[in-house]
């Protein structure tokens, strides 16, 4: 079952229905008043456009859910566990210049009230080029080790403890200094999907390498618990993030994040119709350049005019702005073929597992973002992946 929950067309149908949600809300209680907008429900035909190609995409490959290679990671155990250690020190190290960039470790002060997400924004300008970049791929790399290892663990039947734990709170804390929230989410769901493909069981399988034993029951209340958990950070963080003793419930945010999107783009419909707004595929494709190298460029050109600047429009807004609904359709047909090829290749080869579990997070989490466009959070980590499992088979081969 998991196997399939996790396969790219439910993925993207999930992203697709969260980013449709808020219609449901405007119909009961009416528009969000806080923002000047219209509903014209065009966001509703692109999405519906899009994801009909993107499952058209996704026929071009077809996957056995029960043919699993029998073992796909090469390399020996105490070799990738010196591998994981060697880039939790570079990530250490990389922590350590970022506070000394900032000037403060922004974690820690968001709890004692000293700053908000603003400061932090503000003194991102002070860190280098391309290292924040840097660092964000090199947490998503080591997502991918962590998740390594938990596989090599299991098909060796070996227990897993201290080391793992001290580098996924490595990975976490990581992923939190700057009070980000996107991390930790792209964190748990890379490992729930690889182990998912992996073992058709994602929880039972995480419990079984501390040498536990949970029934049935317990498992389900795990999967309600932990997303209820999370939603709870959701409004916690955003509550450290705006400081000034503000509170925000979890649920709250949540609705607030599938909303804003919405309305940018209800917003950006009204502007463009089905776009483009003007026909501008540099715009489109921007977020593959270091962001220094392409901030001048975004602030000089035509922007749409966003009820919610803090928030992006979707999956669909940079295409539907700068290509229009033929762009849509074109990239969500090859976006489709792209998710169900590593989907495909996921059971039998571990560079390909590494690159899908990035992608989820970009499906399931559609109704925000579109990664497949952002350097740093698919680009990237897919070539660390790549170099990652052709030094692995080089080992191997040796």
């Amino acid at each position: 079952m998991w196997r399939k929950i996790v396969s790219p067309e439910v993925l993207f149908l999930l992203g697709t229905l969260q980013a449709l949600s808020p219609y449901i809300l405007w119909i009961i209680q009416g528009p969000n008043e806080s923002y000047n907008y219209e509903i014209t429900y065009l966001p509703l035909f692109l999405w519906t456009v899009g994801y009909f190609f993107f499952w058209l995409g996704t026929r071009f490959f077809k996957s056995n859910l029960d043919n699993i290679s029998t073992a796909i990671i090469k390399i020996s155990f105490s070799g990738l566990k010196r591998i994981i250690f060697i880039i939790s020190v570079l990530i250490i190290i990389q922590i350590i210049n970022i506070v000394r960039a900032y000037g403060f470790l922004p974690i820690l002060e968001f709890f004692s009230g000293n700053i908000n997400i603003n400061d932090v924004n503000n003194n991102a300008v002070e860190t280098g080029f391309g290292q924040l970049g840097l660092f964000a791929t090199s947490l998503f790399f080591l997502n991918g080790l962590l998740l390594s290892l938990l596989i090599k663990a299991i098909e060796s039947n070996k227990k897993l403890s201290f080391f793992f734990v001290v580098n996924l709170l490595i990975a976490i804390f990581g992923t939190l200094i700057t009070g980000k929230r996107q991390g930790l989410f792209i964190l748990v769901f890379f490992i729930f999907s690889g182990l998912s493909i992996r073992f058709n069981s994602p929880l039972k399988s995480f419990i079984n390498i501390f040498g536990l034993q949970i029934s049935k029951q317990v498992r389900i209340l795990l999967y309600l618990v932990v997303p209820a958990i999370l939603i709870y950070f959701m409004g916690l963080m955003a509550s450290l993030r705006i400081g000034s003793g503000y509170q925000i419930s979890g649920t709250d945010e949540t609705i607030n994040y599938l909303q804003w999107p919405l309305i940018n783009f209800e917003a950006q419909c009204e502007q463009a119709g089905l776009g483009p707004y003007k026909f501008n595929p540099i715009y489109t494709f921007v977020n593959l350049l270091p962001y220094r190298l392409y901030e001048d460029y975004v602030m000089n050109n035509d922007l749409p005019n966003l009820p919610e600047p803090s928030s992006p429009v979707g999956f669909y807004g940079n295409l539907h702005w700068g290509l229009g609904i033929l762009g849509i359709i074109v990239f969500s047909f090859i976006f489709g073929i792209i998710s169900k090829y590593f989907y495909s290749k996921s059971f039998f080869s571990l560079p390909h597992l590494l690159i899908y579990c990035q992608i989820t997070w970009t499906l399931i989490a559609a109704h925000t973002y579109n990664h497949f466009l952002f350097l740093v959070f698919l680009p990237l980590p897919a070539l660390c992946f790549l170099i990652f499992g052709f030094f692995c088979n080089t080992i191997y081969n040796k």
